[in-house]
């Protein structure tokens, strides 16, 4: 597919002189467009297409010569052999893609591939991929603005070809098979893309576990709405062992149920392992159900004290009261308060490692919206909070991995450390200080908004970020490696050291801060 480009003359004569016209956002459409905005091309530096398209091509060669280093040497070699097909394919094979739909799919493929993880980019197909840049540029032209993910568009795209052969359109609840080497020899290689496509991102199968787990047996994957939740592992005809979204070896008691009817009414044989998964999942929902009677009526009044209480958060109640309240009581007069009573917690975290609120019954932001305060540690993980309503303050840590808040509410500030990364959060709302470390890699906030400090290092490490917001100073390492930060707004101050490599900053965007370390 070629991108024909909007011809524009860069020089006029006039008076018999010579005039030199940069280029203008106007002179770019489609993709082209779309990658001058994502990557903020310098197009006052252009004279004409071919310069657009030489800077493009100078970033897609960057991307080509960049160590992609994991966490296991099995990681590294299955990215070298993933994205060598990549490469080949995008910038030699394919004459159809121009430097900027390179760009663009590459920078996209590769975006999540860290030193400290095993994630793999996704598997190459070409008649995929023609789809995915042609449905893109169509957007493009319609909608220049138009906001997307390409690699997530490429995911969706790919799960529904490796879905078309079980009849399902992709956003269906069912059980998928996925058969071994030994069930479909034919298809073995196809299977083993079928099966990373179609695993949960904490599995081992979505990288490189896949090929040799199917090549031991079937793999069956249930979906729900096409999302993937459990995985059911085979060796020969038993099942060797079930995982849930968690990667835990324990079943979410959410989907025990689910698992049983498919183990029963496939007539499915289990190995020692597995069997200590259904008991133990079995004792779980045992538990659940005495804590469901023990809690009862605090479950029916919406108590939150006792149902805290009952799980060993210590409670200290404070009552609302307004100025005209205080002035009726000092003259005698009797006042009826029915305001709310705020909730001050010891710390926060859920019920126990394998129960959640949501699964003994109770409705967990009804629950928390009148607790202002935590003392100690706040772990959000595993939580159906979607925001934090009234609370003002964390004494400790906060952990968000992973959670489903999108808001902090009130909330003003962090004892310790604060971990946002893969949270659902765009923004920090009124929290102005962190008092220790701040991770925002692979976050979804898009500013920092009233934060002024962070007591100690801050990694901003393939964030959304663009800029610093209103934050002043940062107590140790900064690191902007890969991130997307191109404004320092009102930094003063770094109390370590600075980590810039394919960094959007230069080390003379740092000259009017104190850094304390070393520049790297």
């Amino acid at each position: 597919m070629l991108i024909t480009p909007i011809n524009t003359p860069k020089y006029q004569n006039r008076n018999n002189s010579l005039t030199f016209k940069a280029m203008k956002k106007t002179d770019f459409r489609g993709i082209d467009f779309a990658v001058v905005e994502k990557f903020k091309a310098p197009i006052e530096r252009f004279d004409a297409q071919a310069d657009f398209n030489k800077w493009a091509g100078e970033l897609v060669e960057k991307i080509k010569n960049t160590n992609f280093w994991g966490r296991q040497a099995e990681t590294i070699n299955q990215r070298n052999g993933m994205l060598k097909d990549w490469f080949n394919y995008v910038i030699e094979e394919n004459g159809a893609f121009t430097k900027a739909i390179q760009l663009l799919i590459l920078s996209s493929i590769t975006k999540n591939l860290g030193e400290n993880d095993d994630n793999l980019p996704p598997t190459l197909n070409k008649g995929v991929l023609a789809d995915c840049v042609n449905d893109l540029n169509k957007e493009l032209e319609k909608n220049k603005k138009a906001q997307f993910d390409f690699n997530k568009m490429y995911q969706h795209k790919l799960q529904a070809y490796y879905l078309e052969d079980t009849k399902t359109n992709g956003n269906e609840t069912k059980w998928i098979v996925i058969p071994s080497k030994e069930h479909d020899p034919v298809n073995f290689e196809s299977n083993v893309e079928k099966l990373k496509t179609l695993s949960h991102k904490t599995w081992c199968t979505k990288s490189y576990n896949a090929k040799p787990y199917l090549s031991q047996g079937d793999f069956h994957v249930y979906l729900e709405d096409g999302e993937p939740k459990i995985g059911v592992r085979f060796i020969g005809d038993t099942i060797q062992e079930i995982q849930g979204e968690l990667n835990n070896s324990k079943i979410q008691i959410q989907y025990f149920d689910i698992v049983e009817e498919h183990i029963n009414k496939n007539n499915l044989e289990l190995r020692p392992f597995a069997i200590e998964e259904i008991e133990e999942a079995e004792a779980t929902k045992q538990k659940i159900e005495k804590i469901k009677q023990d809690l009862a009526e605090a479950i029916q009044k919406n108590d939150a004290t006792k149902i805290y209480e009952y799980f060993g958060i210590k409670v200290e109640k404070i009552k609302e009261t307004n100025l005209l309240e205080k002035i009726y009581k000092f003259f005698g007069l009797k006042v009826e308060n029915n305001k709310k009573e705020n909730l001050i917690l010891s710390k926060y975290v859920q019920p126990n490692k394998d129960i959640t609120y949501k699964d003994v019954g109770l409705d967990e932001n009804e629950l928390f919206k009148n607790v202002i305060k935590i003392k100690g540690h706040a772990n959000f993980r595993n939580s159906n909070l979607k925001n934090l309503s009234n609370l003002e303050s964390i004494g400790h840590s906060a952990d968000f991995r992973d959670s489903q808040i999108l808001k902090l509410g009130k909330l003003e500030s962090i004892g310790y450390y604060a971990d946002f990364r893969y949270s659902q959060i765009t923004d920090l709302g009124n929290l102005k200080t962190i008092g220790s470390c701040a991770f925002f890699k692979n976050s979804k906030l898009k500013t920092l908004k009233n934060l002024e400090s962070i007591g100690d290092n801050a990694d901003f490490r393939e964030s959304k970020l663009i800029d610093l917001g209103n934050l002043k100073s940062i107590g140790g390492d900064a690191t902007f490696e890969d991130s997307n930060i191109i404004n320092l707004n009102n930094l003063e101050s770094i109390g370590g050291s600075l980590y810039l490599k394919n960094s959007k900053l230069k080390p003379s965007d740092f000259k009017n801060i104190k850094v304390g370390g070393k520049i790297c």
